[in-house]
């Protein structure tokens, strides 16, 4: 491998600080600048560099175009009723399409009619939402740019096209919902920039109420009264009484509060911060799913009358109860057990009916803002079951599913160009450092030899409660299709298995999540499947830290790190504004006990001159509002100046990108191959030749 230039960095001496007694210098603090000219020369120095080395890698065609045919595929999702005559809106793309299109079907025989076509936008615009009124007449969507966050709500008469004159105040935070009678709206959202305080950069999420027409701001009508890093979200239940209106403390747990439509009043239904609960409006009493007193959950009814008084009508189990979703006049609990999902129908009184008979080993919800969204939907007085699956080999698939011929019968299930049949996904248990068995997936092709030969790509996550199941990516089928193998390990941290699961790498026990990920690379390797010199370690957001911190710690077990929108200073995590409610999950550097054990691992504090650290990759997306942008940029730095035994250690900056990636398809399709590319670079893979 031939030897790189890179561009020379200023180190800046006596840029630092004393936390607890003890000295950090900080040479590279200028690089949190993104917009100072100094800084933008040197990201697009090392983006040159970058590019050189990814654009060289042969084959790059190979995998543009197996990455294109694994993204490019038609898309559909469930209806959504709205208004008389069986209207409905449902989200739609082509294969050629950029961006899902928000379309209309005025009644069960008519074609689709696009409401809201980002496609024809400037290509950094994205359309973040989109919820039609109960009427059908008007559609409420966001829209912003650059990513997905800090999106502006407009609102769209339907049959006119024209947007109305209403701006309602504040910035979207990710939740809406109308009132019954269409005459406005609730919406989770923060200040605006210019509505801050002077020296505050970031404010706390609240509930706020807009009424059509009104002319004037959003009436707060819930949270941000509290801490500042809690965040808020909101529902209106199906029979139209009731807002049901939640806090979170990031997703350690939450309160929710029924807001009496009627009268405005708010009714407590779980107003300590001490659980996790979901909340739903059947008739005259409330399903909440909880766990509280129960780390793997369990469902719990409350009536109306006295909604804090729940008793237990689904008790905990031996796996982990993620959602319950009462749909059709069914309970459908879906369960995380040895962390794929697998979903149980219980009746009304909590008995137990069955299992529904999914395609396959894989996951079917999915995590969001407000924790887990059940992949199961419809509404309680309908009669139609909407169920989400989705695997490693088979992209996100809708499905009905009919209770009296105990059916699923497929709605729309992509053809994402990879032949499942093709493909085998096997769980091995392993032992971590203290003796904790540890699950992990793996993917690859039938008949595969463990010779020690194949090039393995290893993934993990390890915190904030969010289970890692299996999940579709187009990066991961083209990987496959090169005959690499995927290796996914759900470590401490996650919530795979419950509460437990996820506290037991909380804080000052984060280092359980990094020994569960270095024991999952040594078992490949033990079992045959690799050697050191073939294994990459892919980690993303959270699970970016992952990898940067286990390839400090253990860089003989990896060849190669692709860290990508990582938290890699954590001395300093507070101090962007997404991330300091964060403290919550990592613990505080302000803190005595916990300031010095983050950073006993901080990778940006931890590098040593006496170590051979692996080839690294480090992805910042510029426009990032989770992740703090600039760590990627500094890590480089530090890396550069003071690792020179390793690397090489490679910046990859994403323009016009949020944490999520780009904001069309073509612009995500070309990320995934420079991810691509990477590997082969660094692993010596050779893609084949088109065709």
């Amino acid at each position: 491998m031939r030897a790189l230039e890179f561009p020379t960095t200023r180190r800046d001496a006596d840029s630092g600080y004393t936390l607890h007694g003890r000295r950090f210098d900080d040479p590279y603090a200028w690089l949190e600048q993104l917009d100072d000219p100094e800084a933008q020369a040197w990201i697009a120095a090392q983006e040159a560099v970058t590019h050189a080395v990814l654009r060289a890698v042969p084959g790059r065609d190979w995998l543009r175009a197996e990455v294109a045919r694994a993204a490019r595929y038609a898309r559909l999702s469930p209806p959504i009723p709205a208004g008389p005559d069986g209207r409905e809106f449902l989200w739609q793309a082509d294969a050629g399409d950029d961006k899902l299109k928000f379309m209309l079907r005025r009644d069960a025989g008519a074609p689709l009619e696009p409401v809201l076509d980002p496609n024809g936008w400037a290509s950094e615009e994205v359309l973040v939402f989109a919820v039609p009124s109960p009427d059908g007449a008007l559609v409420a969507f966001g829209k912003a740019v650059g990513g997905t966050h800090g999106a502006v709500i407009h609102v769209l008469e339907v049959e006119t096209g024209r947007l109305l004159a209403d701006r309602p105040s504040g910035t979207y935070d990710g939740y809406l919902a109308w009132r019954p009678d269409a005459s406005g709206f609730f919406y989770a959202a923060r200040d605006e920039p210019g509505e801050l305080t002077p020296g505050d950069e970031w404010s706390g999420s609240a509930i706020y109420e807009h009424r059509l027409g009104a002319g004037a701001p959003g009436r707060r009508i819930f949270g941000g009264d509290h801490a500042k890093d809690y965040w808020c979200s909101v529902e209106v239940s199906e029979c139209g009484r009731f807002a049901v209106l939640y806090e979170w403390d990031f997703v350690h747990a939450n309160v929710v509060y029924l807001l009496r439509l009627a009268d405005d009043t708010l009714v407590p239904v779980a107003s300590a911060m001490r659980s996790l609960n979901r909340v739903q409006v059947i008739g005259d009493k409330l399903l909440v799913h909880t766990d509280l007193d129960a780390p793997r959950g369990r469902l719990c009814v409350a009536s109306l009358a006295a909604p804090t008084e729940w008793q237990t009508l689904i008790p905990q189990s031996e796996d982990t109860l993620q959602t319950v979703a009462g749909v059709a006049g069914r309970l459908y609990a879906v369960y995380s057990q040895a962390a794929s999902d697998r979903v149980r129908i219980h009746a009304e009184d909590g008995s137990y009916l069955r299992d529904v008979e999914l395609p396959a080993l894989g996951s079917v919800n999915w995590g969001g803002g407000a924790g887990v969204i059940s992949g199961v939907s419809g509404a309680w007085s309908g009669d139609e079951v909407w169920v989400r699956f989705e695997s490693y080999v088979q992209p996100a698939s809708v499905y009905r599913y009919d209770y009296a011929a105990d059916r699923l019968t497929p709605y729309h299930v992509p053809d994402a160009g990879l032949d499942a049949s093709e493909y085998v996904t096997e769980q091995a248990w392993y032992e971590s450092a203290d003796g904790t068995r540890v699950s992990m997936f793996i993917v690859h092709r039938k008949g595969l030899r463990r010779d020690r030969r194949r090039p393995v790509r290893l993934s993990g996550y390890g915190g904030f409660n969010n289970s890692f199941g299996p999940w579709f990516a187009p990066v991961n089928a083209a990987w496959l299709k090169l005959g690499g193998v995927l290796a996914f390990a759900n470590v401490r941290g996650g919530g795979e298995y419950g509460r437990a699961w996820h506290e037991a790498a909380v804080k000052t026990r984060r280092q359980n999540a990094f020994d569960d990920f270095i024991a999952a690379a040594h078992w490949l390797v033990s079992a045959g499947y690799t050697t050191p010199a073939k294994l990459a370690s892919r980690g993303n957001s959270n699970g970016g830290l992952l990898v940067a911190v286990t390839a400090m710690q253990a860089p003989e077990a990896f060849r190669a790190v692709f860290c990508r929108v990582p938290l890699l200073d954590m001395l300093r995590f507070p101090t962007f504004s997404n991330t300091s409610g964060a403290t919550v999950e990592y613990g505080s550097p302000d803190d005595p006990v916990e300031g010095p054990y983050l950073a006993g691992y901080s990778p940006y504090h931890n590098v040593r001159a006496d170590r051979r650290y692996p080839l690294m990759m480090f992805v910042s997306a510029l426009d990032d509002w989770v992740a703090p942008p600039h760590d990627p940029l500094k890590m480089v730095a530090r890396l550069q100046d003071e690792a020179a035994q390793g690397g090489p250690f490679l910046l990859l900056p994403l323009r016009d990108s949020g944490h999520g990636g780009g904001t069309t398809l073509t612009a995500r399709i070309d990320q995934d191959v420079d991810e691509l590319s990477f590997y082969c670079w660094a692993l010596d893979v050779a893609p084949p030749s088109p065709g």
